[in-house]
């Protein structure tokens, strides 16, 4: 309870973002220790500055999290900080990740994470597609990501309970209430096959603010964002950009020219920010995955074959194909000078291949 509680306070400081409060950390050696640190040497640190140390009030961060924690424990609720182990893999590779993470319902982050988002006026157009593209990869046991808005985010969500995939919802509020309200039979249906994600605490409310916040967890948890229909802005292109920024594959389906909810994804298909797709073989060919996901099975035949470490690294690929090499290297624990000699032998010997950006696939 009273590590939970820093962790948690952490998160809380006024005018202390996550890169801010990371490095504080960094300088420290540890969450409580930036809480007993005296203030002249916070200010000290590079980065954080006078300003913003003067305005601390870490004795009313560590108050309100002492609340949070009894609704934790109330709920059934789960918490990771960025520094646990149960903190999402992908995201910890992510500059201005969250400080901290709530979760409920089945959530497992570390699957092959596919977020899909779009406009909240969705076409019958931009559904049908949705529902395509997700039955398509099934056979691929993905898990679909989205933040439980209004169009494309519901769409996403009920074609992946409707195929038995696993969703989690990304929330821009505390896990206190649900928003939209119209989509609580949808969130409570959620928790039996997946979860419900937040960084915010109880008390919460859906603020406008709060999305572009839960927009960078969308792209951070995933291995790729497809754009299915976005307006030239909004939350989807926030969401897409935010990927981009984080060296993740973005695809987008061309649309209508004359349809605004279709111009979104055709800039970003023209400024080629996203790989334009018609269809899920289109994105499962461009990440590098077996088209044919029966053949990762064989794969396991040739385990005997390989040293204890490269075994543990074709693990991970048949888990996360198409993972960074930094992914690869936190799962491991492999440093990555070592990692890359151990890379190449299994390239050689034709158990893997190498694809842009530092990616690697069965």
């Amino acid at each position: 309870m009273e590590e939970g509680k820093y962790k948690i306070a952490l998160s809380l400081l006024q005018n202390i973002g996550p890169i801010k409060a990371k490095t504080m950390v960094a300088y420290c050696g540890g969450i409580e220790a930036v809480f007993k640190e005296s203030k002249n040497a916070l200010a000290k640190i590079d980065g954080i500055g006078t300003i913003a140390v003067r305005e601390l009030n870490r004795s009313a961060a560590l108050a309100r999290a002492e609340e949070e924690m009894n609704f934790v424990v109330k709920n059934g609720i789960t918490y990771n900080s960025y520094l646990d182990d149960g903190y999402p893999a992908k995201l910890k590779f992510c500059e201005d990740g969250p400080l901290i993470l709530f979760s409920k319902g089945h959530v497992d982050f570390n699957k092959q994470n596919i977020a899909v988002v779009g406009t909240r006026k969705a076409t019958p157009y931009g559904k049908t597609i949705t529902d395509q593209l997700i039955k398509d990869l099934v056979p691929h046991e993905v898990q679909i990501v989205s933040g439980l808005a209004h169009g494309i985010d519901k769409a996403a969500h009920e074609a992946a309970l409707r195929y038995d995939l696993p969703t989690i919802a990304v929330l821009g509020h505390g896990l206190d209430l649900i928003y939209p309200a119209a989509h609580r039979d949808l969130a409570k249906t959620i928790l039996e096959k997946g979860g419900l994600v937040t960084e915010f605490i109880s008390h919460t409310p859906g603020d406008p603010s709060n999305f572009p916040k839960r927009n960078r967890i969308v792209a951070g948890l995933s291995t790729a964002t497809v754009v299915i229909e976005s307006a030239l802005s909004g939350g989807s292109l926030i969401t897409a950009n935010l990927a981009i920024d984080y060296n993740r594959d973005v695809f987008a389906f061309p649309g209508n020219v004359n349809n605004p909810y279709s111009q979104g994804c055709n800039q970003l298909i023209r400024q080629e920010k996203a790989h334009m797709i018609t269809c899920a073989e289109d994105m499962i060919e461009t990440l590098g995955w077996d088209l044919n996901p029966s053949n990762f099975s064989t794969q396991q035949e040739l385990f005997q074959e390989l040293s204890p470490i490269e075994s543990k690294i074709m693990a991970i690929l048949q888990e996360n194909n198409g993972a960074t090499i930094d992914v690869i290297s936190n799962d491991t624990k492999i440093p990555l000078s070592e990692l890359s000699l151990h890379l190449f032998n299994l390239e050689m010997k034709g158990s893997i291949k190498s694809l842009p950006g530092q990616r690697f696939s069965l």
